[in-house]
């Protein structure tokens, strides 16, 4: 629900009015803004809660304190029911209008108090105080820009773009914790000043102050106490009863809910769920490719998600990817960030289909990222166990890398943190020969393996699995997961939503020990074992692909032409960045067939930044 911008420490309406129509595809349904001697702020709206007197930014009863809002605040009612208990006169159905009047309850501690996906703004006319906020997951976007005194604020980073005064230059700090991660990690942007608000903290602004930051939430992965010792049938019922109610809390809208369907369980689970509380039929979308980039896999993905859509008697879709919507839709995809991005891009082909339907739709996102899934988290535990097994040669202790030794051995540390960097696109000195000698000096003060060093040092997990997740809960997932999800759904008026990150579900799931995740190499074991009351053993316990696209099929297919022409001798020389024999020796050997999918992987974020807009 909408995007919203503005400005603390002084009035600018133009530059206001400009920035929130950069953001008309968060909110084609209404904008407006307000302003003051020393402040002016607003919102593009999607209309879904309070469709009809919703309009904001929204003002307590005297117009002392105004809030603006992008996202859904779903504990909306009770808190709502609290304030008119104490007095507080609302005259909305929005939920937003809580926020206003939680300030004058709470002040800045008022986001202790909202449960949600959100990015804030508030401003306190009487004391001349801002306030930004992200939810405690990250599953909205902030961004913000000082101008001297003053401190600009947006969605997306494409509207502080507009800021008098703003001169684009490139971040190399952050241009080189793309190469290593993907995606630029918070709180840098690739421009110079951009910065972007963690999740779970806030922002105060008074005038005349410098900005404070501060953390207002946090979750522990070591905290799981007596549930450590709850028998699986327990723990499986109670997982089941959070997750229910987290969709449930989803269904929140004054307008159609759909949601997305892969066929896995993540997304149908959710479904399943859905079909049970929601008193009208749902729809399911489910993503399909065409010709020869479909798979095995993918076609299974297919069987399953009609088979659950017609035993819930859902009103399904399909959208159907074709090979040639890949090169002609990527310079958008990269719009829709304003920075280089090289994670999933799946959505921006879905979320149309279910525009046409639907405002809002609920996915499957976080269960792989608090149960496991991903490579790192299948590798904890055989690399934690490594040096015993190579006492004891005991393959139990590995599985299911009893057939891969030599992998383990390459990656092999005794510290996390170094074994997790080698996953890198580029490592370090990779990096270094990357870059064009007389840019690489330039360079070499940035690292990404101290970034991360950095980042396992604060983890409050000892399972060595729970580790894993909790650093890349903090750091990839919601720069680049839940990143990809927003813009690429946002670009097409799209709200997603996920019950796996309802706070009650989160704080669960991420306490338990590492064993109730991943068994004996079973991935997302607790969450299977519940699925199991819903699917057949064929499909919970299936491989599966989800919602990825066919990138190594097309890029070593017909995309040579468009993968040499991005990255020619000619295109590299405008920017002076990297070596141009290096990345042509790269991109040779893509084609040689001499590479595998970290190859593919480095080549695709080179094209991401060719084709980007960094200058």
């Amino acid at each position: 629900m909408c995007g919203i911008g503005g400005v603390f420490g002084r009035s600018d309406v133009e530059t206001v009015k400009r920035m929130l129509a950069r953001l008309e595809h968060r909110g084609p349904d209404d904008e407006h803004m307000i302003t003051g001697a020393d402040y002016s702020f607003g919102t593009r709206r999607l209309s879904i809660v309070g469709v009809a007197d919703g309009r904001q930014p929204i003002s307590n009863e005297d117009e002392t304190v105004w809030a603006a809002q992008n996202g859904e605040l779903y504990n909306y009612p009770r808190v709502k029911r609290e304030l008119l208990t104490n007095g507080h006169k609302l005259r909305t159905h929005c939920d937003t209008e809580i926020l206003p009047h939680l300030y004058e309850e709470y002040g800045t501690d008022l986001v202790k108090h909202i449960d949600g996906m959100f990015a804030i703004a508030v401003w306190d006319k009487v004391n001349r105080t801002g306030m930004l906020a992200r939810d405690r997951m990250g599953k909205k976007p902030l961004y913000y820009y000082r101008a001297g005194d003053a401190l600009y604020f947006a969605s997306e980073i494409k509207s502080l773009l507009l800021v008098p005064g703003f001169r684009r230059r490139i971040n190399f700090e952050a241009l080189h914790n793309f190469l290593s991660f993907k995606h630029v990690p918070c709180p840098l942007s690739i421009f110079e000043g951009v910065q972007m608000l963690a999740p779970a903290h806030r922002l105060i602004f008074k005038t005349g102050e410098e900005p404070r930051i501060e953390r207002y939430w946090d979750v522990d992965f070591a905290a799981a106490g007596e549930m450590a010792r709850w028998p699986e049938e327990e723990l499986v019922e109670h997982l089941l009863a959070l997750l229910r109610r987290g969709v449930e809390r989803r269904l929140m809208s004054d307008v159609p809910v759909g949601f997305f369907l892969s066929g896995g369980v993540d997304s149908s689970l959710s479904t399943a769920l859905a079909a049970e509380v929601s008193p009208g039929r749902i729809k399911t979308f489910t993503l399909t490719y065409a010709g020869d980039s479909t798979t095995e896999g993918k076609e299974q993905d297919r069987r399953w998600a009609r088979m659950i859509a017609a035993n819930y008697e859902t009103e399904h879709y399909e959208e159907r990817v074709e090979f040639s919507d890949f090169p002609e839709n990527l310079r958008r995809i990269i719009a829709c960030f304003d920075e280089p991005f090289s994670g999933t891009v799946s959505t921006y082909f879905l979320s149309p289909l279910i525009a046409q339907h639907v405002k809002v739709a609920v996915s499957g996102d976080g269960a792989d990222e608090l149960f496991g899934s991903y490579l790192s988290h299948r590798l904890a535990y055989p690399l934690a166990n490594f040096a015993e097994y190579q006492q004891t040669g005991d393959v139990n202790l590995i599985r299911p890398f009893e057939n891969q030794t030599d992998f383990l051995a390459r990656l092999f540390e005794t510290e996390d943190w170094r074994w997790r960097s080698k996953l890198f696109v580029f490592e370090e000195e990779e990096k270094a020969a990357l870059y064009a000698p007389e840019f690489s000096e330039r360079m070499s003060k940035y690292s990404s393996s101290e970034r991360l060093r950095r980042d396992f040092s604060r983890l409050t997990a000892r399972d060595p699995l729970n580790r894993i997740l909790e650093a890349e809960f903090r750091t990839i997932f919601p720069d680049q997961v839940l990143a990809f999800v927003d813009r690429l759904s946002m670009a097409h008026s799209l709200e997603v939503r996920t019950a796996y990150l309802d706070t009650d579900f989160v704080s669960f799931i991420a306490g338990l020990p590492g064993h109730w995740k991943i068994r004996a190499g079973e991935t997302k074991y607790l969450l299977k074992k519940a699925a199991l009351k819903y699917f057949p053993e064929e499909m919970v316990f299936r491989k599966k692909e989800g919602f990825l696209m066919p990138i190594t099929e097309w890029l070593l297919g017909d995309l040579e032409d468009y993968v040499r022409s991005t990255l020619s001798r000619e295109r590299l020389a405008k920017h002076g960045i990297f070596n141009q024999e290096h990345v042509q020796a790269l991109v040779d050997s893509l084609y040689r067939h001499e590479s595998d999918y970290r190859q593919v992987n480095r080549v695709f974020s080179l094209i991401l930044c060719a084709r980007g807009r960094m200058s």
